[in-house]
């Protein structure tokens, strides 16, 4: 599916300057290399995940993005602070009118009692920016870093040939480095994990296959 421009666009709506790379970076380069275009859009600046004197968390992921070639916005709400507010709303609807995506991904928040509060605010304002959407796009919520119990995907995408270089993208985010979720060997069993849903083709030999997944929310044709 393309735009009036013949252009495939998907833009991802995240809180946090590494949230993409960690919750969708493997499906983004699938779609990079099928020639979709990409944005990044990304509520903060992530200035209360790091001392902001020694690391810059706005370069990171403007160097993962770069990796990636793909565009990036940021959006100056306060991190830990992003309100649930119609401002929200508002700025994420202006940004998809302006590239009018065919595919959105956002946060997966699931029990939003417990979940970091700007996931939350951030993908209740995608929900209902994409339901207003006119042009209908695919909405897909991705699976968080805190197994949450709740998420039951119902969307998957082979991202064996792009893990190498999602946890290069990964490991741009160094100010993050010491945070439980960035450990190589967690990021590897969070990706192997959907596996144990497929069988393996016959003939084919058992080898490592690593998995995004996601809840498809919405989708027209």
């Amino acid at each position: 599916m393309t735009d009036d421009r013949g252009e495939r666009i998907v833009m991802t709506v995240f809180a946090h300057p590494d949230d993409a790379e960690l919750c969708c970076f493997g499906l983004l380069a699938k779609l990079r290399k099928s020639g979709w275009r990409v944005v990044l859009v990304i509520a903060t600046l992530g200035e209360n995940g790091a001392d902001a004197t020694a690391w810059s968390r706005e370069a990171e992921a403007r160097a993962a993005a770069e990796g990636l070639g793909a565009e990036i916005v940021f959006g100056q709400f306060r991190d830990g602070y992003v309100p649930r507010s119609a401002e929200l709303v508002g700025w994420v609807e202006a940004l998809l009118e302006a590239y009018r995506p065919q595919m959105i991904i956002s946060h997966f928040s699931g029990d939003s009692r417990t979940t970091h509060q700007d996931h939350a605010a951030v993908e209740a304002a995608a929900q209902i920016a994409a339901r207003r959407a006119w042009w209908r796009p695919t909405l897909l919520l991705a699976e968080g870093l805190d197994n949450d119990v709740s998420f039951r995907p119902n969307w998957f995408v082979d991202i064996t040939d792009e893990f190498a270089s999602k946890m290069i993208a990964i490991g741009l985010h160094a100010s993050q480095g010491g945070k439980y979720y960035m450990a190589p060997d967690y990021l590897e069993v969070r990706a192997r994990k959907w596996s144990l849903n497929f069988r393996i083709p016959p003939g084919q030999p058992l080898s490592k296959c690593y998995w995004e997944a996601f809840q498809l929310v919405q989708h027209a044709i």
